[in-house]
């Protein structure tokens, strides 16, 4: 007689995040803009055999001009950004899959969201009668807000008058943008100052001064100031799951918002995800690998000068009989 054995390796995991800054200038949202979107999308599917599904969303509102970021005017601009992935990929199986997803760029309140997912997955190789299948489902929600003061003097005028000291540059990791679940970054410099390709000093009209051009460095009166005043903040916070299962069940959930034009709505970012058996075969665990990850970044300051860092990873794998539960957010303020 043959007997079976199992690796029963069991993965609870309560993943709880939540970011107050009540102290400093928390993430203050972007005004909405002149061009309102929205999106509502349903899917469903009942499959004995394959499935594919694959998406990606971006969303970014700024205060001024997207197409010359980074970096971000330092006499204060702000830009955020919204962003959702999710792939899915079953063969030789019975699977049961929906996802609803709703976009809205409109300016919300402290209840409101601009984006929300809900996606149910259910699979097990053994629907389809051939028990040899395999079920692949990777998803991400992404939120990044950057902005800078409006400031009353030039942040871009370097050297200082009299100073040999060379003018510090914009340098940060910068990973691939196809991917949500890469390392944490900084994209707009937000606490860098501004400067042309040579690295040489800027006037109020963006270009190089020489002998003939006038410093007009303290002048604010030919540069309106922004009618939106946002703290100089970068905040960057990414949350997700990816599964391969031979049967299983895949349950998430996510919120964000981050255009409002009053800042007291705040910026958010929620996603929770639950790991578990098929309804299938009855079975209370799924059997594969499961990871959920959620990782960080909120830096705070004024001006150029950056103040306050706060930091957070998290990832958590799991391979056999599994079952993960994970519930993250940010919030500010």
């Amino acid at each position: 007689m043959t007997t079976k054995s199992w690796v029963d390796l069991v993965v609870i995991t309560a993943v709880i995040l939540l970011i107050g800054t009540p102290l400093v200038s928390a993430a203050d949202p972007v005004p909405s803009g002149s061009g309102i979107a929205s999106l509502f999308l349903i899917i469903s599917a009942d499959v004995q055999g394959s499935l594919l599904s694959d998406s990606e969303l971006g969303v970014s509102q700024g205060t001024k001009n997207l197409s010359d970021n980074p970096p971000l005017d330092p006499q204060g601009e702000g830009q955020a950004t919204i962003g959702y992935d999710e792939k899915t990929l079953a063969t030789s199986g019975s699977i049961t899959y929906t996802r609803t997803m709703d976009l809205d760029t409109s300016s919300q309140n402290a209840n409101g969201a601009n984006l929300e997912t809900v996606r149910q997955i259910d699979y097990a190789n053994g629907g389809d009668g051939d028990g040899v299948g395999t079920m692949y489902s990777r998803e991400s929600v992404l939120i990044e807000v950057e902005s800078t003061d409006n400031q009353d003097e030039r942040a871009g005028a370097c050297p200082a008058e009299g100073s040999k000291e060379p003018c510090p540059t914009c340098e940060g990791d910068v990973v691939d943008d196809s991917s949500f679940s890469g390392p944490l970054y900084n994209p707009y410099c937000v606490f860098s100052d501004t400067f042309d390709d040579d690295d040489e000093p800027l006037d109020d009209d963006d270009e190089p001064l020489d002998e003939d051009d006038e410093d007009d460095s303290a002048t604010t009166s030919e540069i309106p100031a922004s009618p939106e005043s946002i703290p100089a903040s970068s905040v960057r916070v990414i949350a997700g799951s990816e599964v391969q299962l031979s049967e299983g069940s895949v349950n998430s959930a996510s919120s964000t918002r981050a255009v409002a034009d009053n800042p007291d709505a705040g910026v958010e970012a929620s996603y929770s995800v639950n790991i578990d058996g098929s309804g299938q075969t009855g079975n209370d665990r799924a059997e594969g690998k499961g990871e959920v990850f959620t990782d960080a970044i909120v830096m705070e300051g004024e001006g150029t000068n950056e103040t306050t860092e706060l930091s957070y990873e998290q990832h958590v794998m799991a391979q056999g009989l599994i079952e993960i539960s994970m519930e993250t957010g940010y919030s500010s303020p």
